[in-house]
């Protein structure tokens, strides 16, 4: 938490970076400085989705494309890239101690109904303070989802030493065509963040688009 600082004279406050504001600091500065973040931008329909699982649907569609874009699901360590077996998704979420990014583990071996579950008491712990080590270690990819309270679209930086960080931001009526006719969908703009060191352009584009298409089926995951 930001904390006063006694130096302060008049006509200006100061605010010391401190707790976890300075540990989301140094992360962000880590980021920015070592990884080389591109970022893909594709509008997905949501339409049909339920809107209010969005986090858990997101999840386990990054689950399931895990396996067949394994840099995606990785660190880079030194010169090396470090591929998981089990796909960890960190979920942002906005407390009033500050960000709180927990983990919903081995989301590739679960169905929505369960990683809903697992998104809930997890917000609930790290909203109340009761997030343990546990709980917030072992990523292997990040998910965030700002929802009404983010913009239309955003490019957020990869948490380090990940590979990639997804981003599901506010789904709003649009106009678009579908079989030549003009209808309103519900649009959301999905952005994929990749480390361009280890993740080529073009295989970002297509893991975008494959994660937009499991998203606008999400009925079938």
């Amino acid at each position: 938490m930001a904390e006063p600082n006694s130096s302060s004279t008049p006509g200006e406050r100061r605010v010391r970076i401190s707790g976890i504001r300075k540990i989301i600091a140094d992360r962000m500065a880590l980021s920015h400085t070592q990884i080389p973040g591109v970022h893909v931008v594709e509008e997905c329909d949501l339409t049909n989705v339920d809107l209010s699982k969005i986090v858990a649907i997101t999840s386990a569609s990054i689950g399931l494309l895990a396996a067949k874009y394994p840099y995606f699901n990785a660190h880079v360590i030194e010169s090396e890239i470090v591929c998981f077996d089990e796909c960890n998704v960190a979920i942002a979420v906005d407390t009033p101690r500050g960000l709180m990014v927990p983990v919903i583990r081995n989301v590739g071996n679960l169905d929505v109904k369960e990683i809903d579950a697992e998104v809930r008491r997890l917000a609930i712990l790290a909203r109340e303070g009761r997030l343990t080590s546990a709980d917030i270690t072992g990523a292997t990819i990040t998910l965030t989802s700002p929802g009404k309270r983010g913009g239309v679209v955003a490019t957020p930086l990869i948490s380090h030493p990940q590979t990639a960080i997804v981003g599901v931001h506010r789904a709003v009526p649009r106009a678009v065509i579908r079989s030549g006719e003009m209808v309103i969908r519900t649009i959301s703009n999905v952005t994929v963040t990749f480390d361009h060191r280890v993740i080529d352009g073009a295989t970002a584009g297509d893991y975008t688009i494959e994660l937009c298409r499991l998203l606008e089926s999400s009925a079938q995951i």
